[in-house]
């Protein structure tokens, strides 16, 4: 026999009482599959999460419905006994989580109905989470349609229109213009709301678009051909939008500018950065040319260690004052002198350990990595012409490990 669903008729009640029809219980688990006679609890159905609350003084973790059987999953301990076949048990639902549910259920139906009448596209998927509501649309609209799609919607709400719930006799079903995403067998539940949509829906809604509160279209993902619309709606949209505000007073306050130029503020930080960076890359290329300049010239580098037994020199710098991009610079540029078998260059501390760019020009610098990996935290590999890693090592132990290249 099917569930008898109580919360069709009754969205707004909270607790009921029911004969348990069966018990399945997973001891490993610590959990019952409990089906009743009758219930409130409404099941992940439709695209929309299920209810939670307590069932025989049990956490309820999951509800399912099958053929019309709806499954209740709670959670039990030694000390909690689970309910017998037979057995009469109440039950109560968390009405904070349903009533949320509703409002974003309902302000789902509102922005679908005023999107296939406003712009004659259909609602191809949904989906209400526990923090969000996603709606995927047959089509694509501007800022300036959303924007108007969003004001549209929120004057819905403002006229507290009706919203009923029924199954229509089959009759009047044959002849009623509604929404669906697909052939519904039997019996069909009907969500109307007056002048707005009407639509095949199993779930439970508000009686009045007023109760909403507020719809918000918070993000949009646009694909080749439709969008998916993220929503929130009721206490989730109250929750987002002193979310935001609190950051847009803290954007406020970092920028030193009021909240309504808070992204002039922004924008202004982001000029002085990339003025910062340039400058930054300028000051790091003529340092660069310096040190490139000191190891062509007679002298040398004072780093490069003593030379192998074909005469041949190794150059290793360790420079902390650079960015990544100019310390691999810093590096081709080096081996570009041909005057160095491999060239190195470490940036890091004797604490943390050091990352590196390492190159050769005619020797194959994937002995460099090779022999790093050795030391501890060893990680590294490339090609011959360049290697990057890092190292675990101190200065010493490292330039101790690259004297041993043969």
């Amino acid at each position: 026999m099917q569930t008898v669903k109580l919360y069709d008729e009754n969205p707004y009640e909270t607790c009921f009482e029911a004969a348990v029809r069966e018990v399945s219980v997973n001891e490993k688990a610590g959990t019952a599959a409990i089906v009743l006679d009758r219930t409130l609890f409404f099941p992940e159905e439709g695209g929309q999460t299920p209810d939670t609350g307590v069932l025989a003084g049990l956490p309820v973790t999951d509800v399912q419905i099958r053929n019309g059987v709806i499954i209740h999953t709670v959670r039990f301990a030694k000390e909690s006994p689970v309910p017998r076949e037979g057995a009469t048990v109440s039950g109560t639902i968390d009405w904070t989580h349903r009533f949320s549910n509703m409002q974003n259920h309902t302000g789902e139906h509102i922005l679908s109905g005023l999107l296939h009448s406003l712009y004659g596209y259909e609602n191809v998927g949904f989906r209400l989470s526990d923090n969000t509501v996603t709606l995927d649309t047959g089509g694509q609209l501007d800022d300036a349609q959303l924007c108007n799609l969003e004001r549209r919607a929120n004057e819905v709400i403002y006229r507290n229109v009706k919203v009923t719930c029924e199954y229509p006799p089959e009759e009047v079903l044959q002849k009623l213009a509604y929404r669906s995403k697909k052939e519904l067998p039997g019996p069909v539940r009907i969500v109307t709301i007056d002048g707005v949509d009407v639509c095949a829906c199993c779930a439970p809604h508000v009686r009045r678009t007023g109760e909403i509160g507020l719809i918000r279209i918070i993000d949009v993902l646009h694909t080749k051909t439709n969008m998916r619309l993220t929503i929130v709606c009721g206490s989730r949209a109250l929750e987002y939008t002193q979310h935001s505000f609190e950051q847009l007073r803290s954007i406020s306050r970092l920028t030193n500018m009021p909240k309504e130029r808070a992204a002039d503020g922004v924008q202004r930080l982001l000029d002085e950065i990339a003025q910062q960076k340039e400058t930054l890359r300028n000051l790091e290329s003529a340092y660069i040319d310096k040190v490139v300049a000191a190891a062509a010239g007679a002298g040398g580098l004072s780093e490069a260690p003593v030379e192998d037994s074909t005469g041949k020199r190794d150059l290793w710098l360790f420079e902390n004052a650079l960015s990544t991009v100019s310390l691999r610079n810093l590096m081709n540029r080096l081996c570009d002198l041909s005057l160095y078998r491999y060239v190195g260059v470490f940036t890091g501390s004797e604490e943390e350990g050091y990352k590196y760019f390492a190159g050769g020009r005619g020797a194959d610098a994937r002995l460099v990595s090779n022999t790093l990996k050795e030391l501890p935290g060893g990680r590294g590999g490339g090609k011959p012409e360049m290697v990057q890693g890092s190292v675990k090592a101190g200065k010493d132990a490292i330039l101790a490990a690259l004297r041993g290249i043969a």
